[in-house]
């Protein structure tokens, strides 16, 4: 395993040079997490993430209705960033984890599951709670639906949400972008939520208008996958989801557009969730959360378009987070050709924010 701030020149052919650290976005008063990365073609950056009170006890946001998805930009290579601001309006609260898309017509998409929130009196009693559903708190959660929203200026407004139906499926959640196929055909892979699971594929064939429920990509009654990134390069998509029983991510690939998949395989590495990014050169990096310790990100490279992926130069990104409340890696690449992977972690104050790492590989 290399850790990227510690690299000598026998590592130059894997990592050519330091990371350099940054603060996003960090408020005293805040929980910040669950970020996601878009560089537009403008060459602006955008990135968005969870955002709700701080509390005492930490609450992710299945378990908080004042979670709303924010977005903040930079104009320089990530240097400088916006003050944040809610996406797609502010009576969009209570939600999951946000994604970003841009599509070759220039317009971004975000995808975006919403719960429902009701009183939850204590004399009411209590009832069966659903999964990541905490008790204590003065509300109960219930189930809304998946939407799609569409910014035509890059983000900064946002026009009103349409719901997409997603039967026989309860509902559709991801955090990773859609793939959009060389005909124009868009896909999200996405969560069954709220069992998370199952992944299966959401298709649109109109530029996102409407969508269609698509193949089931991998389901199996000793597995529980949810989160999964994908990556559409030339006629191959590749999948790669997190597993919550083994902590291993696994991965399955399809050669005709998403009609058939292989069956889904253990890769060699552990943590959650992926992200997948096409460096351009032959190669994908995949970036993922490290929940044990040393917490942090850490990457691993493939040069066979995700057949294999070289774990024996695992790549240590963060390694200095004090608990297991970390992650969420997302990474593009920079006008320079360097990549920008975003994450959310702790201060050394104990503030909960989205910071970024700058490298090269």
């Amino acid at each position: 395993m290399m850790d990227v701030s510690k690299v000598g020149p026998q590592d130059a052919d894997t990592v050519l040079d330091a990371r350099t650290r940054i603060t996003i976005y960090r408020d005293p008063h805040a929980y910040c997490s669950h970020p996601t990365a878009l560089r537009l073609r403008s060459g602006e950056v955008l990135v968005a993430f969870m955002e709700s009170m701080r509390r005492r006890e930490t609450l992710h946001s299945p378990s908080d209705p004042r979670f709303y998805n924010v977005l903040t930009r930079s104009v320089d290579n990530g240097q400088t960033w916006s003050a944040p601001w809610v996406i797609p309006g502010y009576d969009w609260y209570g939600v999951e984890c946000p994604n970003l898309t841009q599509l070759q017509s220039g317009d971004v998409l975000l995808l975006q599951w919403r719960w429902r929130w009701i009183p939850w009196p204590a004399e009411r009693g209590e009832r069966r709670r659903g999964r990541y559903e905490r008790g204590g708190f003065p509300w109960a959660r219930d189930n809304d639906g998946t939407y799609l929203h569409r910014s035509q200026d890059g983000g900064i407004t946002w026009q009103p949400g349409r719901r997409i139906s997603t039967a026989p499926h309860p509902g559709a959640y991801t955090i990773r972008s859609a793939a959009e196929l060389p005909d124009g055909t868009l896909l999200f892979a996405v969560t069954d939520i709220p069992n998370w699971q199952r992944i299966y594929l959401l298709r649109s064939q109109d530029g996102g208008v409407t969508w269609d429920v698509g193949e089931t990509i991998a389901e199996a009654p000793d597995h529980q996958f949810s989160e999964p990134a994908i990556l559409c390069a030339g006629s191959r998509l590749l999948i790669v989801m997190r597993e919550i029983n083994t902590g291993h991510l696994y991965q399955t690939s399809s050669d005709d557009a998403g009609r058939t998949w292989e069956p889904p395989r253990q890769t060699p590495m552990w943590g959650c969730p992926p992200h997948l990014l096409d460096l351009g050169d032959g190669r994908f990096l995949c970036t993922y959360g490290y929940r044990r310790p040393p917490y942090g990100v850490r990457a691993c490279l493939s040069h066979d378009l995700g057949v294999t992926w070289d774990i024996t130069r695992e790549l240590v990104l963060v390694a200095d987070q004090p608990d297991w409340d970390c992650g969420y890696p997302a990474s593009i690449m920079l006008e320079s050709g360097k990549v920008m992977t975003v994450f959310y972690g702790k201060d050394s104050d104990g503030v909960t924010g989205i910071d970024a790492i700058i490298y090269t590989v």
